[in-house]
């Protein structure tokens, strides 16, 4: 009897081993990564560097060694921030991230007056851009309306308008008000207002921004691994960035989908790997500076840490966007590295974790790209479904949480890290 249950014991152990992943840690990583103190992870307040010591913490935790001297790869951006704004309409004041946003590369500036709306077909002949340029010359504050992004010639119409008149502030109608990053500072203001919010001449415009162009801004990107059982100095990558686009004014952009939910997954896959070491081994990248143009990544492939070489590195897979996954993921890369994929959706159909992976190919819109085009097999899943907030304010954990499909996907590119460590 006591070996049957010291045997039956052993089994639920290794069964825990083998599942290992924890949905509340998971979720708990992502809560902490959205939390007031991380500022939107953004370069308002040192947001993220006060996530890469989070990440960093808990690779320590967890007992990763560091990948160089220590935990940090370091490097340096140029990137303008938005720390202090404030616009009234008519006398009422405007919520930052919601009514309003401005130009990632906004500069400082204080304007009042009364706003003009442009009518599209005056933007279009040279007589309707001298009557604008007159009435902007007299104090007015030119309102663009919201233009066919796929026309090229209210495209044109608009870029030639910004061209031939020096405004100290355009107002632009949007669709929505998806915001972003930007490493330089322009001359010109730009606010973004949504194309439905009624605006009239009569309209009185008051405007404040307090902008900071930071040069030469230290960052850093996070590196832990695992040691392999076999092949210590060949490397299996997973990683995912953690920074998201910090603060304008009072809005904070907490990136709980992009892309606190591929760190929480990260460090749950670190979670697992520690507790069930590979023959190869396996490191786990935060990257830094994703969101202002890929910063992080390039810097490691440009710049890798000297304990992994390139030719070193056998495969890596990026996680950015895994808050959904009711309607399948996609893999960018997919027909790039076909053998990949096919090890990849036939372990998803046998194991019928996600209702589809859909292939996608090359695109430099995450860390994976600056590695393909290296030559190192790489794969970006980001997970669809009915979460939809992108660059916005209501990207945060209250309205993100994981739910029903977090298991899937993490047994997903679980097993495909372990058909890769098979030995051949």
């Amino acid at each position: 009897m006591r070996i049957a249950a010291l045997l039956l014991f052993l089994l639920l152990i290794s069964q825990l081993a083998l599942k290992a992943q924890d949905l509340n840690s998971a979720q708990g990583h992502l809560d902490q990564l959205c939390s007031a103190p991380m500022s939107g992870r953004g370069y308002v307040d040192g947001g993220d560097s006060v996530a890469a010591a989070y990440i960093k913490s808990e690779f320590i935790r967890m007992g990763l060694e560091p990948l160089g001297q220590d935990f940090y790869h370091r490097f340096q951006l140029n990137v303008n921030t938005i720390p202090q704004c404030q616009l009234r309409i008519d006398g009422q004041e405007k919520e930052a991230g919601i009514d309003y946003v401005l130009s990632p590369s906004c500069p400082s500036v204080e304007i009042k007056g009364h706003l003009y709306n442009i009518p599209l077909e005056l933007m279009q002949t040279k007589r309707g851009r001298k009557e604008i340029a007159k009435k902007v010359k007299k104090g007015a504050i030119p309102v663009l309306p919201l233009v066919d992004h796929k026309n090229e010639l209210h495209m044109e119409s608009m870029r030639e308008l910004k061209e031939c008149i020096e405004a100290e502030l355009w107002v632009v109608q949007k669709e929505n008000l998806v915001w972003s990053v930007a490493r330089m500072q322009s001359e010109q203001a730009e606010l973004w207002i949504p194309a439905e919010q009624s605006i009239d001449d009569s309209s009185y415009l008051n405007l404040r921004v307090e902008a900071e162009y930071l040069e030469n801004y230290a960052s850093q990107n996070v590196i832990a691994f695992i040691p392999g059982t076999i092949y210590t100095d060949s490397f299996i990558i997973l990683c995912g960035h953690y920074d998201h686009l910090g603060k304008m004014g009072n809005a904070v952009y907490s990136g709980a989908n992009d892309n606190a939910s591929g760190i929480a997954m990260m460090l749950d896959m670190a979670k697992y790997f520690m507790i069930n070491p590979q023959p190869y081994s396996i490191a786990f990248i935060g990257f830094a500076g994703e969101e202002a143009g890929l910063v992080g990544s390039y810097h490691f492939v440009q710049s890798p840490p000297k304990i992994s070489p390139m030719d070193q590195i056998k495969f890596v897979f990026n996680m950015d966007l895994m808050g959904n996954g009711e309607a399948g993921a996609t893999i960018v890369n997919a027909t790039l590295f076909p053998e990949h994929f096919e090890r990849l959706n036939n372990i998803n159909m046998e194991k019928a974790y996600l209702p589809k992976l859909k292939k996608r190919g090359k695109a430099a819109n995450s860390d994976h790209y600056f590695f393909s085009e290296a030559g190192v097999p790489s794969f970006f899943m980001y997970t669809m479904g009915s979460y939809t907030h992108y660059h916005i304010p209501q990207d945060n954990c209250q309205e993100l949480r994981l739910g029903a499909y977090y298991e899937p996907c993490f047994q997903l590119i679980r097993d495909f890290i372990l058909d890769l460590n098979k030995l051949n």
